[in-house]
């Protein structure tokens, strides 16, 4: 064995998955080799450039269902002959979706199924991958979770669905392969381009005002740093159930 250990981190280049890389840097140093799949080159560049960390990175367009499984493939074609002690997968990649409309707005068929293609189909997809990869080495799948994913918040229907389902999702892979491990991760409320403007398009009242109490700094936003060192020493000592979501608080 190399004493190599890979990271596959979607979403790289946003508020937490930029996190994730620098606290993946910061755990592991030289031994890690990252592949950060994201569509901003720069911003990926920018936080890593005095990296100890190998990074290799590849834009992935999770959104279009054709020849999406290549897609996944071809981010472990960056691996080249390589060998790792263990590998691991940081499924990131989510947008929130239209937020204006509650739930029983959504009629437009084609407008589901790209959501749920780039937030749902697409981790399936890429977990299959991964979990093909690499036989007789350790693998961990992380799910960056949501509170969403448990608790309904009015107008993110589509979001709170999705999260929903890659939790089950999760859930049962946990139980179906006990020679792998699985952990869901809610992060916490955090300020990232995701949650900056919410507070401006939620049509229900009670979810946007909650919204923006953080923004009006009424609430204290949890710090993208802190959320994603406390996630990968959860995942590197193995301090949870194979399958089971904590969330920021529960530690």
């Amino acid at each position: 064995m190399s004493g190599k250990l890979l990271f596959v981190v979607t979403g790289a280049s946003g508020g937490f998955g930029c996190a994730i890389l620098r606290q993946i840097d910061a755990l592991y140093g030289d031994k890690a080799v990252i592949i950060a799949c994201a569509r901003n080159k720069t911003k990926v560049d920018d936080n890593t450039k005095h990296f100890s960390a190998s990074v290799r990175q590849i834009a992935v367009d999770f959104g279009i269902r054709e020849k999406l499984k290549d897609r996944c493939e071809a981010i472990f074609d960056l691996c080249g002959e390589d060998t790792y002690e263990k590998v691991y997968l940081y499924n990131n990649h989510a947008l929130v979706g239209d937020s204006s409309k509650l739930a029983d707005a959504f009629d437009d068929p084609q407008e589901i199924s790209d959501y749920y293609v780039l937030n749902l189909v697409s981790f399936q997809v890429l977990t299959s991958v991964f979990l093909n990869k690499f036989p007789g080495v350790s693998h961990t799948c992380v799910n960056i979770s949501s509170i969403c994913g448990v608790v309904p918040f009015p107008s993110m229907s589509l979001y709170c669905s999705g999260k929903a389902a890659r939790l089950m999702y999760y859930k049962v892979l946990a139980e179906e392969r006990p020679d792998i491990r699985v952990f869901n991760w809610s992060p916490g409320p955090m300020d990232t381009t995701m949650t900056k403007d919410l507070h401006r398009t939620i049509a229900h009242e009670g979810t946007r005002e909650m919204f923006q109490n953080f923004t009006e700094g009424n609430a204290p936003w949890v710090d993208t740093d802190e959320s994603a060192k406390k996630m990968l020493v959860i995942v590197k000592n193995d301090e949870y159930k194979s399958g089971e979501q904590l969330d920021f608080y529960d530690r």
